[in-house]
């Protein structure tokens, strides 16, 4: 399996990528904004049907935060951009996990001439408030007393005041226990932060959060036209409908998701 790594040039970043395969091109976008890209590798036996391109958002793993003011959507969208740019690539197949799922279906709905499908892994945090209060009492419901004991005495380690990576990393982990079956899944699993990641990845989700409104992604959503496959987990907590609507309300075609998971395979 062939694997390569470059960064690109877009505007005031390099981004680093990772290569994995060497047909279909399939560009991944990781999520929980600022977690960069080694937890998606998870995807790379995806490599013996396409060429999978894992990249760092701006602000994490081996990407620079370059302009702050850029760590928003509508940035991430325009940094993807200058990525498909920089990488020559035609029109894209995305893959989108939590909220770079977001991220994904805003550059479907922004630039519909440039992407062919795409999937969206588990895509959240909910849009709505009531779903978000949903999914939060779904994640308390998930953890246990030894959980937050073990929370409380990341945060209070020196090595968590440090803005240590490695703590940082432990301290993501324990926050997703509720989406996992065997917790013992969380001791194999590697977020590979780096010291960009530890120093931005606490203020990235608020920047980024608060940066979606002003977007109106439901209105946005609306708009995508390319084949879409919208992925929903068992244990997953996020609500079905946390993509921000109820099922009725959503606008991409049924049709449409069914070929995308063709689209892929």
């Amino acid at each position: 399996m062939r694997k390569t790594s470059k960064s690109v040039r877009v505007d005031d970043i390099e981004i680093a990528c990772t290569m994995v395969g060497e047909r279909d091109p399939v560009i991944v976008i990781h999520g929980a904004i600022g977690l960069g890209s080694t937890y998606m590798r998870a995807l790379d036996p995806w490599a013996g049907d396409l060429a999978l391109t894992y990249y760092d958002q701006r602000g994490s793993g081996e990407t620079p935060l370059g302009d702050v003011e850029r760590v928003s959507f509508a940035g991430g969208v325009a940094d993807l951009e200058g990525l498909r740019r920089g990488l020559g690539l035609d029109r894209v197949k995305l893959v989108g996990h939590s909220a770079g799922a977001y991220l994904a279906a805003l550059y479907a709905a922004t630039h519909p001439e440039n992407t062919s499908s795409i999937v969206l892994l588990h895509p959240g945090p909910p849009l709505m408030p009531e779903l978000m209060q949903r999914f939060g009492k779904q994640m308390a419901s998930g953890r246990t007393p030894a959980d937050n004991d073990s929370k409380r005495a990341i945060e209070e380690s020196e090595e968590f005041r440090r803005q240590e990576p490695l703590a940082l990393e432990r301290h993501q982990l324990n926050t997703f226990l509720p989406f996992f079956r065997d917790r013992g899944t969380i001791d194999r699993i590697s977020l590979g932060f780096t010291a960009i990641t530890a120093a931005n990845v606490q203020q990235g989700p608020q920047r980024m959060v608060g940066s979606l409104g002003a977007l109106d992604p439901m209105r946005q959503f609306a708009r995508i036209s390319c084949p879409t496959l919208v992925v929903h987990a068992e244990l997953d907590p996020i609500p079905r409908s946390g993509v921000g609507c109820s099922p009725t309300r959503s606008r991409v075609p049924t049709s449409r998701s069914s070929r995308a998971g063709a689209t892929f395979r």
